[in-house]
């Protein structure tokens, strides 16, 4: 039988405690839909959305239109939580109803669902896996030893610095998630589906060149900035807590699923407020074992998962944010300083 390289569990073994997991948790009701709390957390995030909009629009003294800004990056980015949780049939039964509420999430946050949609199920598929997971490869950032020796001239140069740009190289995440989306269509050539582009580039117009077009200069460039930079950075800690700074596998190595889905992932405790805050991404090991489990119920399967690790002598990592960030930044540092030996 196939053996882990980390651990010793077999993938027969391994495959029975998933399939004896799944259905402890799914005759618990733990993966049942809950549409009640969808429904209110959608409809506050849309309301949030369009509060903030139209205080922006309306408010001209600078400290409250900064605390404007500010509440629409929130409510964008939980925008980004509903499009992450339709991507994985979280919210409905129905399939069709999970794309609807995508692209109207996406839309909003000015992102293409089915674009986010393809990479982010490869990251799912290959957590941490230096060759598959398309999480991994970051310009001008190496999680790793062997991915800081694969880049190349200037890029591996500036790299050495890396632990002391991380947070401000957040800044970008909005142009470049936003943005790069332009590629995808060049790519599929959606002719029959020109809606997608429509709505696309109405998100885009509207967060990009409008501000400019309605405001003042000095009000544009500043709602600009503030909105970009802030979601940029929120997307960027939203995501990087939850694998960077953990187990990567390099070209060749092997897990089974359960092994990766849990050794790869961090998980970051805190409370409603990291909850909220977080988009329910600090479940991140039970989100990874259950993709499709309302956020509001993944702590629910983490003492199953915490019996299992404890079982067979997994790591089961929960840190807070600020000890996450530390870790992260930690490795950061350290990465280019061992690839120098």
């Amino acid at each position: 039988m196939a053996k882990s390289e980390f651990k010793n569990i077999d993938i027969q073994t391994a495959s029975k405690i998933y399939s004896q997991l799944k259905d402890d948790v799914t005759k618990a009701g733990i993966l049942d839909r809950s549409y009640l709390y969808y429904f209110l957390l959608t409809s506050i995030v849309f309301t949030g959305f369009l509060v903030s909009s139209f205080a922006i629009f309306k408010i001209e003294n600078y400290g409250y239109l900064l605390i404007a800004c500010l509440a629409f990056t929130f409510f964008s980015v939980q925008f980004g939580g509903l499009m992450h949780d339709s991507g994985h049939r979280a919210v409905f039964s129905k399939v069709k109803n999970n794309d609807i509420l995508g692209y109207f999430s996406g839309f909003f946050l000015g992102m293409v669902f089915d674009n986010w949609k393809i990479r982010h199920n490869a990251h799912h598929a290959n957590p941490n896996h230096v060759e598959d997971d398309p999480d991994i490869k970051i310009p001008f950032i190496a999680t790793s030893r062997e991915l800081y020796l694969e880049k190349k001239g200037i890029e591996k140069w500036i790299s050495k610095y890396q632990s002391y740009y991380y947070y401000p190289l957040g800044i970008i995440v909005s142009f470049s998630n936003r943005l790069g989306s332009f590629g995808y269509f060049r790519e599929k050539r959606l002719n029959q589906n020109w809606w997608k582009i429509l709505i696309y580039a109405i998100g885009i117009i509207f967060l990009f060149p409008l501000p400019f077009l309605i405001f003042d200069p000095i009000k544009a460039i500043f709602v600009f900035l503030i909105v970009h930079a802030t979601s940029g950075i929120y997307l960027a800690n939203c995501f990087a807590p939850n694998h960077k700074g953990m187990p990567q596998l390099k070209k060749g190595q092997k897990l089974t699923f359960l092994e990766q889905q849990i050794i790869t992932a961090r998980n970051i405790t805190g409370g409603i407020i990291t909850d909220t805050v977080l988009v329910g991404l600090n479940y991140q090991i039970e989100h990874h074992l259950f993709p499709n489990c309302p956020r509001n119920k993944l702590k629910l399967i983490s003492p199953y998962v915490l019996k299992i690790c404890k079982d067979l002598n997994l790591p089961y990592t929960s840190v807070n944010l600020i000890e996450s960030n530390k870790i992260i930044v930690k490795e950061l540092h350290k990465i280019p300083r061992l690839a120098e030996i």
